[in-house]
């Protein structure tokens, strides 16, 4: 199966193959001595939209390296991001001095999930995930899951907050 990438490629190449072929042909009836006599307007309306199709996949190319660029950079800068975030997350699982099985659940729990979720995805008791929870709470200082994302967003953004 092909990629985006490997499509768009695809279709550049079957549009410039398809412009080149009427531009050839165009130069062909132009080259032949009787042209004149034969040349109809709809030869130059051929070779005027071939030259358009070639100068939009000029442009086109053009347009797609930079979307490429910038969705590249992109992706680095996420990639930083997210290896940022999870020394973050690291750091202060470290100082709360979570267990493993906290780091997990909190992770689940930053991730937006219920207990009865994380119980399910951790095949564990909802009862365990609650006593979890409580101790990371405990630990970090916090109240609750609004108050841990609030802290760690915070953090992340620096401390700069809107007020």
């Amino acid at each position: 199966m092909m990629n985006n990438g490997s499509k768009v490629k695809t279709a550049f190449l079957i549009i410039a193959v398809c412009a080149v072929l009427m531009l050839i042909e165009g130069a062909i009836e132009f080259a032949e001595p009787e042209w004149w006599e034969d040349w109809e307007s709809y030869h130059f309306l051929e070779l005027l939209v071939t030259g358009g199709l070639l100068c939009a996949v000029g442009f086109l190319s053009v347009e797609v390296r930079a979307m490429r660029q910038a969705a590249d950079s992109m992706a680095e800068k996420l990639k930083a991001a997210s290896g940022s975030f999870n020394k973050l997350l690291e750091a202060h699982y470290d100082t709360w001095e979570l267990t493993r099985s906290e780091r997990e659940v909190a992770r689940l729990v930053l991730k937006g999930c219920s207990n009865a979720e994380i119980a399910e995805i951790r095949n564990s008791a909802i009862g365990t995930v609650k006593a979890q929870t409580h101790s990371i709470y405990a630990k970090s200082g916090l109240s609750g899951k609004n108050q841990l994302m609030s802290f760690l967003l915070e953090e992340l953004t620096d401390g700069n907050t809107l007020t």
